[in-house]
C-alpha cells in the first residue's frame, strides 16, 4: 500500500490511511439501534484494518464483511475491503468494492488514493492517474505526497519517467521529508544515470529514515558506478547483516555473480 506497491511503491501501498477511531457525533434525531450500528459497523472496520496491516487476511476479510453487514454504505469499509480482495487475487470482488467506495464518498480522498493503486495495477495508467490527481487536489487531504508519489511510480512503470520524476518532484515539494519520495527519486536519478543526484537523495532518505533493503541496494548500485568501491562494498555489507531475506539480497548475489 504505505502505490510507495508497485514496488511498494504504489506505496505506497501506501499507504494504508485508514480511519481509526474518527465516528462522528451522531445525529440527534438518530435511532439507538442505529447509533449502535454504526458503533459497531466502525468497531469492525478498524479491526479488519489492522489484520489487514499484519497480513491476516482471512481475520481482516471477516471483520470487514461484518462491518458492511451493519453498515453497507460505510465507504472506508469498502475501500478497505478492496484491498484485502486485491490482496487474495480476487481483481473483480476489489474493483466492485473500490467503484462502492468512490460512489459512496466521491470526496474520500484516501479511498481515491486506493483505487488509484489498483487500477495502476491493472495497468490502466490514465485512470489510475486520475484517482491520484483526484486525492492529491483535495484540500482535505493530509498527506497528498503520498498519492503524488503513487503517481509518479506508476507513470515509471508504465514507461513515462519524466512524468514520473514531474509527479514525485511536486509530492516532495509538499513534504520535503517524505521518505518514500525520496528514495523514488534515487531510483529515477540512478535509472537516468544522474549517479550523484541518486547520492544526495539517498543521504537526505538515510537523514528521515531508517535504511531499508531498497535504500541499501541503490546504494550499492550508486556507489558502484561511481567508483567508490569502499562504501560500495559498506552497502552491501549492511544488506547482507540486516535484510538477508530480502529480494534486494538475491539481486546482490546475482550481481556479485556476474561481476566474477
Amino acid at each position: 500500500m504505505r502505490l510507495a506497491w508497485i514496488p511498494h511503491p504504489l506505496a505506497t501501498a501506501a499507504a494504508l490511511l485508514l480511519c481509526q477511531g474518527c465516528m462522528g457525533t451522531a445525529a440527534s434525531n438518530a435511532s439507538p439501534g442505529s447509533v449502535a450500528e454504526g458503533g459497531a459497523a466502525r468497531a469492525n472496520l478498524n479491526l479488519g484494518a489492522a489484520y489487514f496491516r499484519e497480513g491476516q487476511l482471512a481475520l481482516a476479510l471477516e471483520r470487514l464483511d461484518r462491518a458492511l453487514e451493519f453498515d453497507p454504505r460505510l465507504a472506508e469499509a469498502h475501500s478497505t475491503i478492496a484491498m484485502v480482495y486485491d490482496r487474495l487475487g480476487d481483481v473483480d470482488e476489489a474493483r466492485t468494492h473500490h467503484r462502492r467506495a468512490i460512489r459512496l464518498r466521491p470526496d474520500n480522498p484516501a479511498a481515491a488514493n486506493r483505487y488509484g493503486v489498483f487500477l495502476c495495477r491493472q495497468r490502466r495508467w490514465d485512470d489510475a492517474e486520475s484517482q491520484f490527481l483526484r486525492a492529491a487536489r483535495n484540500p482535505r487531504y493530509a498527506t497528498p505526497e503520498v498519492a503524488l508519489t503513487n503517481a509518479g511510480m506508476c507513470a515509471r512503470t508504465a514507461g513515462d519517467r519524466v512524468k514520473a520524476r514531474g509527479f514525485i518532484r511536486e509530492a516532495l515539494s509538499r513534504n520535503p521529508a517524505y521518505p518514500d519520495g525520496l528514495v523514488n527519486m534515487a531510483a529515477l536519478s540512478l535509472q537516468d544515470n544522474e549517479l550523484d543526484t541518486a547520492r544526495l537523495y539517498l543521504r537526505r532518505h538515510a537523514d528521515v529514515a531508517l535504511d531499508n533493503p531498497r535504500t541499501a541496494w541503490l546504494c550499492v548500485q550508486v556507489e558502484t558506478r561511481l567508483g567508490n568501491a569502499g562504501n560500495a562494498q559498506h552497502c552491501a555489507s549492511k544488506l547482507r547483516e540486516q535484510f538477508p531475506d530480502s529480494a534486494e539480497m538475491a539481486q546482490l548475489k546475482h550481481f556479485e555473480h556476474g561481476a566474477r
